[in-house]
């Protein structure tokens, strides 16, 4: 988004040289002032807000659907999560992590096994506009701060007797508490009238073009360590210039339908955790702390930068520079950071390069 902007400044300042030159010698003919009149604007190009894929003359529509879903052994595979445009890997309690996936461009009939919301993901979502779906919380102090993210919140717990409620369902796929399932395209059906999400990276077509790409180191294999036994594993493919999910026990992380999790960006946050009500929660809302950003088989490492509640998270260097993704899925892990306090977290790790040969990143 932000690239826009720098050509535009780049050519208005070729511009003004133009100009200067002109003046000295000889005035500018009609024809050359209305090139650099156009050479001077540089449109944006429009995109989709979550993956950044260039519209051309299509238009964005209808809300944003995030769904808090289970990632225990017990609940693999889930059903739908292939088809989110991001979704963000969080530690919760025992050591076990669980995904937000928010979906747009495709939002698949089925969604599940759906879980509990956690504290942290009030700063996560905030920015989407859009809808939360989850199980329930562990207390009423959970819900309201989960209430405080201004979104249409889908809540098992609370949706008996109410229109939302008819969109659960117990599947049959597995026992409780992991059927619990969301009809996610009728959901969003129901609530199309709701705005569409914001852009939340910012992005470039090419993934040549990525900071990570022109400025980072190689990783081709990423680890990240949330947990003693709880590691997120990633491989690079360059036929499809995507990392590949796997499982600690070397197969691929796949969706219910077969398909393996994939993402063009592979990111990694290191937010403290400290206990909010019993819960190792991430403090998200308010922090800038670093961060590692993998596209194209690099990775480079800078800030994200949650200040702002509400507004979108940003990616940026030391310097507040924008880091640039490229377009397609992003996923977004939450390892613990070094200053966590909260009972049984130990601060996780980053570990990128050739596969096999990994290299440990502080955090």
């Amino acid at each position: 988004m932000r690239s826009s902007f720098r050509r535009a400044g780049t050519l208005a300042l070729v511009s003004v040289l133009f100009l200067s030159a002109c003046s000295a010698t000889d005035e500018p003919t009609a024809a050359e002032e209305l090139l650099v009149a156009e050479e001077a604007v540089t449109p944006e190009v429009p995109r989709h807000p979550l993956t950044g894929v260039e519209l051309g003359d299509a238009v964005v529509s209808g809300p944003s659907v995030a769904v808090k879903i289970d990632n225990t052994s017990a609940g693999r595979p889930q059903v739908g999560i292939a088809s989110a445009d991001v979704v963000y890997e969080e530690l919760v309690e025992g050591g076990v992590t669980r995904y937000l996936a928010v979906f747009h461009t495709s939002v698949p009939t089925e969604v599940g096994p759906v879980r509990s919301g956690r504290p942290q993901d009030a700063g996560i979502v905030a920015s989407y506009n859009g809808l939360f779906v989850y199980s329930g919380v562990g207390n009423s102090n959970v819900r309201e701060i989960i209430r405080g993210s201004g979104l249409q919140l889908v809540e098992h717990d609370t949706s008996g007797g109410t229109p939302d409620g008819a969109f659960f369902f117990r599947s049959s796929r597995k026992p409780a508490p992991l059927n619990l399932h969301i009809e996610a395209a009728d959901l969003l059906a129901a609530y199309s009238t709701l705005a569409a999400p914001v852009q939340q990276f910012d992005f470039v077509s090419d993934v040549a073009e990525s900071s990570a790409v022109v400025l980072g180191e190689d990783a081709e294999s990423i680890v990240v360590v949330f947990s003693r036994g709880i590691e997120s594993i990633w491989e690079y493919d360059t036929a499809t210039q995507t990392y590949l999910k796997f499982l600690s026990n070397g197969n691929p992380a796949v969706d219910a339908d077969g398909t393996q999790i994939s993402a063009t960006n592979v990111v990694a946050f290191t937010p403290n955790y400290f206990d909010v009500e019993g819960l190792p929660s991430a403090e998200i809302s308010g922090t800038r702390e670093s961060a590692f950003v993998a596209t194209g088989g690099k990775i480079i490492k800078g800030l994200f930068d949650a200040s702002v509640f509400g507004e979108p998270i940003a990616l940026v260097d030391g310097e507040g520079q924008p880091l640039f993704v490229a377009a397609g899925k992003t996923f977004v892990l939450l390892p613990p950071g070094a200053g966590s306090q909260a009972r049984g977290v130990t601060p996780g790790s980053v570990s990128y390069g050739p596969k096999g040969s990994e290299v440990t990143r502080t955090i």
